[in-house]
């Protein structure tokens, strides 16, 4: 497992916000050390616009991006998950699929810009606060040297640079 990258998940419920920008962030500042994904348990039938605008703006490509069911990661030819790292607190007090390659579970909370009202400059400002914060987050874990780290060890480094 040495020199592989890390597969990361980020749940949450809907897939059409935070958990998009994780893995656009992971995918784009972990340079081929991680291989993020995203999904969800109520799946959106697509992106919040704000989110699609916020990804743009910074140079991102969203064609590819949609909202998943996480079901799409339990089967035996999903890949394989070393982490499942959960973005809404309500995710916590749920049971969540087994995963068959055993991943580690951890939370890291990030406020839900969709729970701000305002004009859509104040929204989309919300949107880009939210996306630097991700980003910063993300910027500390690429940041870690990760040859090797599974498990317990994994699980405590995701752990100490959670917000």
């Amino acid at each position: 497992m040495e020199g592989e990258p890390l597969n990361i998940l980020f749940l949450s419920p809907r897939n059409a916000c935070r958990s998009i920008m994780a893995e656009a962030l992971l995918n784009k500042v972990g340079q081929g050390r991680f291989r993020a994904f995203s999904a969800g348990n109520k799946p959106a039938s697509q992106l919040n616009p704000f989110v699609t605008e916020t990804l743009k703006q910074v140079g991102y490509d969203t064609s590819e991006q949609h909202p998943k069911k996480w079901d799409l990661f339990v089967t035996p030819n999903a890949p394989r998950l070393d982490a499942v790292i959960t973005l809404d607190e309500s995710l916590e007090r749920i049971t969540l699929p087994i995963w068959y390659s055993n991943p580690v579970r951890v939370h890291w909370q990030f406020a839900d810009p969709l729970a701000v009202e305002g004009d859509e400059n104040e929204r989309i400002g919300t949107f880009r606060r939210s996306f630097g914060d991700m980003e910063q987050q993300m910027l500390k874990l690429a940041g870690k040297s990760t040859d090797g780290v599974r498990g317990d060890a994994l699980e405590s480094m995701l752990l100490s640079i959670a917000t």
